[in-house]
């Protein structure tokens, strides 16, 4: 048999052979692949009769050949990669010798790829647990570093702080599915073009966190999102997106509601949608306006805190109003001071009265309506005491009306001219029956039909008279 001289030694040709692929597969695995492919050519230059002759021989070339063309298959796919961000795992599976392949850069382009390929596909448990136990294995705890493989450093470093803040954000999601309540997400993730879904999550969470702010432009990046990369939501972020719509939504019906009254209201002053509107908007003008509505529905009652409301609300941010809007504070303060003015006034006017005897010396214009129940009873009161025979039974009669509905009670000193005031009308009309009794039954006739009358017209007897203490 033939012999050959390699390094030193003598060797027949079938060891020769061996020595060729071992040296082969060694240069292979420590990523001398220009090494290997001379040393393959070698080997397959030999004849192939030698092949045969060793055991297994033949079986190990092939698969190390396989491997070293699996090596340009999976460098061709990851230049391709790098440009488009485009890979499926059929196109992976199909190069089959670079799962087991012993050179590193070989293995780490098919493992980040293969994970990138399973986050595509929304399976983001499988993308990290191949990512992390292979891909970054390889870089970090083997020879090969991120930077033997060009792009590969940029594409392991977005992944590592993808899937860092990933955990943070699972967190706070799982928080909010849970209890419906955000609070929102500061970090920011890269955009991975085939799965936006983090993205998605943060722009629910910020959204509904603030709604006013920014869940109009969150939802319009969610769709613009779904609309770049084709994405299909799950159930629960579908979900969760249409409850942020729908929050949107509320709000904007909440305002048209608002506006609708805003509008019937500024001709006249007059609310006519009361209780309709509320008071949760993103406009700080339309929670002014919802409070002048109020202030104007309810003079008396909430027209001075909805003033103080709106003076507390401008103090803490001064905002450019609307020149309609601060017409209608102006109004609404100048009604309030009215209504306390025509208080003011008429309490004057009763301890005149009360002081001279309850005798009315000047004439005055009675309010449209008083506040006080009080004031309003004072007005009638003195009307009634000022007024003729005929003119004062309505004013009593609106006195007591006016305390069966608000039930409330006089002080002595304006029961005592209600009570006056009661005498002066049982008197008015006494006098106006005894005088229909002398015409219709002059003479002994008189007291019957007097008494008639009386009983007709349901006469009492005539109110006692009030004493202040």
């Amino acid at each position: 048999m033939s012999e050959l001289v390699v390094p030193n030694k003598v060797f027949e040709k079938p060891q020769y052979a061996k020595y060729l692929l071992m040296n082969t597969n060694t240069s292979f695995c420590q990523s001398d692949v220009d090494d290997a492919e001379e040393l393959m050519e070698e080997i397959q230059a030999m004849d192939p009769a030698i092949h045969s002759s060793i055991p297994g021989y033949v079986e190990k070339m092939n698969d190390l050949d396989s491997k070293i063309k699996a090596f340009h298959s999976m460098d061709e796919l990851w230049i391709r990669f790098l440009d488009t961000r485009e890979v499926s795992r059929d196109e992976l599976d199909e190069i089959e010798a670079a799962k087991t392949s012993c050179e590193k850069a070989t293995l780490a382009k098919y493992s980040y790829m293969m994970s990138y390929a399973y986050l595509c596909e929304g399976d983001m448990d499988k993308s990290r647990d191949i990512f992390e136990n292979r891909t970054l294995r390889l870089t970090e705890k083997t020879s090969l570093r991120v930077k033997d493989v060009d792009g590969l450093g940029e594409e392991v470093a977005e992944m590592k702080a993808m899937y860092r803040d990933m955990a943070k954000l699972d967190v706070v999601w799982n928080e909010y599915v849970k209890t419906g309540v955000s609070r929102g997400f500061d970090a920011e993730i890269d955009v991975f073009p085939c799965n936006p879904i983090p993205n998605i999550k943060i722009l629910i969470l910020n959204g509904v966190l603030d709604y006013c702010t920014a869940a109009p432009s969150a939802l319009a990046l969610i769709k613009e999102l779904q609309a770049e990369t084709g994405i299909r939501l799950n159930r629960e972020i579908s979900g969760e997106v249409r409850k942020l719509e729908a929050s949107i939504g509320k709000n904007d019906s909440k305002l048209a509601t608002l506006n609708e009254a805003w509008t019937a209201f500024i001709p006249d002053n007059k609310v006519k949608h009361f209780g309709k509107y509320g008071y949760d908007y993103c406009s700080k003008e339309a929670l002014i306006r919802a409070y002048i509505m109020d202030g104007f529905a309810y003079v008396c009652e909430l027209a001075e805190s909805r003033l103080e409301k709106i003076d507390s609300m401008q103090r803490a941010d001064m905002t450019q109003l609307e020149q309609i809007t601060m017409v209608k504070i102006n109004e609404l303060a100048a009604l309030s001071e009215q209504y306390q003015a025509d208080g003011m006034k008429i309490d004057q006017i009763w301890n005149k009265f009360v002081a001279r005897g309850d005798v009315l010396t000047e004439d005055y214009r009675s309010a449209d309506f008083y506040c006080d129940n009080i004031q309003q009873v004072k007005d009638w009161t003195i009307r009634g005491l000022s007024a003729s025979c005929e003119n004062s039974h309505p004013y009593l009669e609106q006195i007591e009306s006016f305390q069966r509905t608000f039930e409330f009670s006089f002080t002595k000193e304006v029961e005592c001219r209600v009570q006056k005031l009661r005498i002066k009308v049982w008197e008015c009309r006494y006098n106006a029956l005894t005088q229909l009794a002398k015409v219709e039954a002059p003479g002994e006739g008189y007291d019957a039909r007097l008494a008639e009358l009386m009983k007709e017209y349901k006469m009492g007897d005539r109110p006692e008279v009030c004493l202040e203490e």
